[in-house]
């Protein structure tokens, strides 16, 4: 194999010294410019992410101003219902005892005058009842009793 032939190292020296001294060169020529470019990508990540945290800090602000106005809205929207909620209940109250007050009216009313009625029906009861006893005594005795008679019986025994 020529790569193992020593009888001619120098060919093989001067070879490796060529392609060493270009590596160098490119080497040289090319780092400064990886480099840059490197400094860079860590410059612009670096960037990125102070403003990640900058958009994450704002985020964090609006989040809690955002529930600070939701907890604002909340109570206020309680404080709102609950208003309307009292006066409904004070309107139904009103409402309630003013329909209180015309049912116990109307009720005195139909009390009354079911005690006229009934008043009005013993009256007549009491008549009917005196007709009644004419016809008996009529029929089952068979003597003529006049009426102012036989209500003053039907008063006695009423009584």
């Amino acid at each position: 194999m020529p790569q193992f032939d020593f009888s001619q190292a120098l060919p093989q020296i001067l070879w490796l010294t060529l392609v060493f001294g270009l590596l160098y060169l490119a080497v040289r020529g090319l780092y400064p410019r990886v480099e840059k470019v490197v400094e860079n990508r860590k410059a612009r990540i670096g960037a990125d992410l102070k403003e990640a945290e900058a958009a994450h800090q704002a985020a964090e602000a609006a989040t809690s101003g955002g529930a600070a106005a939701l907890a604002d809205a909340r109570a206020r929207a309680l404080a709102v219902t609950g208003k309307a909620r009292d006066a409904a209940a004070a309107t139904t109250q009103r409402k309630l005892a003013d329909a209180d007050a015309g049912l116990g009216a109307t009720a005195e009313a139909a009390a009354k005058s079911l005690g006229q009625q009934r008043e009005t029906a013993i009256a007549e009861l009491d008549s009917i009842a005196a007709d009644a006893a004419v016809e008996l005594v009529k029929r089952v005795s068979g003597l003529e009793v006049s009426n102012d008679e036989a209500a003053k019986a039907v008063k006695k025994v009423a009584a």
